[in-house]
């Protein structure tokens, strides 16, 4: 491999490495927010189901 090809092999991984970390991240937060969604319909549910009583 030349210098040049090298470098833009290297680059290409650096590339990949950090869209991996983004994705990660990514699916982390729509996990965090799918508990908070599922937390407050629980909750809201059960505030309606007490309030009815």
């Amino acid at each position: 491999m030349t210098p040049a090809t090298t470098s833009f092999v290297t680059q290409a991984v650096d590339a990949g490495g950090l869209a991996f970390g983004v994705a990660r991240l990514a699916l982390a937060v729509a996990g965090l927010l799918w508990v908070l969604y599922v937390v407050t319909v629980v909750a809201l549910v059960l505030a309606v189901h007490w309030r009815s009583r």
